[in-house]
């Protein structure tokens, strides 16, 4: 009796453990698709916006791909069991019968893995927004230090504003009507910050073990070792194991776990990498921006 209570609970909607079930078909790789991190100080320098965004475009292409023949995979096995609603319970009665002393282990492996859903999923959306919140912390700490090696050029710029009693609304001299000292002064002070961004650069963009670099390693850490297997465990392996049942086909079907998360990441490392200053506002030469 106690068996035919859980094998109803089944049918009804609890999720199955994987006994065996078919192997998805091999695919390329998503995270292949992902370009390394840039090493410029410059967005200019690099364009890698561009080839990220044109990463991001192609795994999403793929992603999509893959969903429709997951879709029409599943679309055969709602179709099986609308041609006959009973065929699941049959199938899962079946399986138990034809392994009769594993019958009670392949029961409580079920339940478990229902009850592990409803623990695992709050605790998987707890860490993903304390990654989140640890990312723009570490934001926060980037435009710290950069307000903090700003602070030299930032107060000449005040004292200038100061002398030529500009108010709280002006950020740069205007094009004409200034003596040529302002002018002067203003393109020292661009040099500074330039000067202040390339230091901060250093440490916070190139460097092999700087924070932001650090952030996103433990951020693709999560989710290849611990995002894409909990999917995997949750979402495809109880699916895979009902097509089995039914016999319905799986080949073609690959789970879309690895999209997403290559997906997440590079939309990351996009909003990230995009805080970089587009270009420096002097040039090698000497001239300054509005100033050549």
């Amino acid at each position: 009796m106690k068996m035919r209570v859980l094998l109803t609970a089944c049918v009804a909607g609890l999720v199955c453990v994987q006994l065996g079930a078919a192997t998805p078909a091999a695919a390329p790789d998503p995270w292949a698709k992902v370009p390394a991190l840039p090493t410029a100080c410059f967005a200019a320098q690099d364009h890698w916006s561009d080839t990220i965004n044109a990463a991001i475009d192609s795994v999403q292409q793929d992603h999509y791909r893959q969903n429709d023949v997951n879709s029409a995979i599943q679309q055969r096995f709602t179709a099986a069991q609308e041609a006959n609603p009973m065929a699941m319970a049959q199938a899962m009665q079946q399986q138990m019968m034809s392994d009769p002393q594993n019958a009670q282990k392949y029961m409580q492996r079920m339940t478990q893995q229902g009850q592990q859903s409803q623990t695992e999923i709050p605790a998987r959306l707890a860490k993903e927004k304390q990654l989140d919140d640890e990312g723009k912390a570490v934001m926060q700490q980037y435009n710290a230090a950069l307000a903090q090696a700003m602070g030299p050029a930032n107060a000449r710029w005040a004292a200038l504003k100061k002398k030529r009693a500009y108010g709280p609304e002006v950020h740069w001299p205007g094009e004409s009507g200034e003596p040529a000292w302002v002018y002067a002064e203003w393109g020292g002070i661009l040099k500074d910050r330039d000067s202040a961004y390339l230091a901060n650069c250093a440490q916070w963009w190139t460097a092999s073990g700087s924070p932001i670099r650090a952030y996103l390693k433990r951020y693709k850490d999560y989710l290849v070792l611990e995002r894409t297997p909990n999917y995997r465990k949750i979402i495809d392996d109880p699916k895979l194991e009902n097509y089995r049942l039914l016999k319905v086909s799986t080949a073609g079907y690959r789970t879309t776990t690895d999209y997403e998360a290559a997906e997440l990441y590079m939309k990351k490392a996009s909003a990230m990498f995009g805080e970089r200053r587009a270009q420096p506002r002097c040039t090698p030469t000497g001239g300054c921006e509005g100033l050549d």
